[in-house]
């Protein structure tokens, strides 16, 4: 009998710490923005929902004390529009998933997003949905890891509910360290 609920008692210790190490292999994913400055470049082009221009832009990343978030600070500029965001994301070990949260010092909404993120990181897609004069839009960032420090990123909008996609601007990131 002691037998039995040892092995039982190994298992649940072994079972809890499988877990708990791929809930830190989850959460570390998100670490991949930590350490040094991400400059990165901007171009976009005329749509229905952008207009053709330049700009770039850095951000500094840095672990929540408790290595919980990873939080972005973002020095950009926009058309030579200067503006400053927040970005945080998160890890939510119970589903298995990424999350994104950004803000801005203008008061404006803060804005909330899943972010798809594939098994060794590479791939990384921000969706968000809103509603345009009583259309549903569809918008997507996608970031490449091309390295560790070289990310090539895409923007996009669909109206039909992700059939179809059309660009609406790109550029590219690399970490100075």
């Amino acid at each position: 009998m002691r037998s039995l609920l040892a092995v039982m008692l190994a298992c649940i210790v072994s079972v809890a710490t499988a877990q708990r190490s791929s809930d830190k292999s989850g959460a570390d994913v998100i670490g991949r923005w930590v350490g040094g400055k991400w400059v990165g470049d901007a171009h976009s082009v005329d749509t229905e929902y952008s207009k053709a221009g330049n700009g770039g832009g850095v951000s500094t990343c840095a672990w929540s004390p408790d290595h919980i978030f990873v939080v972005c600070d973002q020095d950009v500029e926009d058309n030579g529009k200067k503006m400053r965001f927040l970005s945080v994301y998160a890890f939510d070990p119970e589903n298995s998933s990424y999350h994104f949260y950004g803000m801005s010092p203008d008061g404006g909404r803060p804005r909330a997003g899943d972010v798809a993120v594939t098994e060794n990181g590479a791939h990384w897609e921000y969706l968000t949905k809103t509603t345009i004069k009583d259309k549903p839009v569809w918008f997507r960032t996608v970031n490449q890891f091309k390295s560790n420090d070289l990310v090539d990123w895409w923007s996009e909008y669909s109206t039909d509910e992700g059939k179809s996609w059309t660009k609406t601007g790109g550029g590219s990131e690399k970490r100075e360290k």
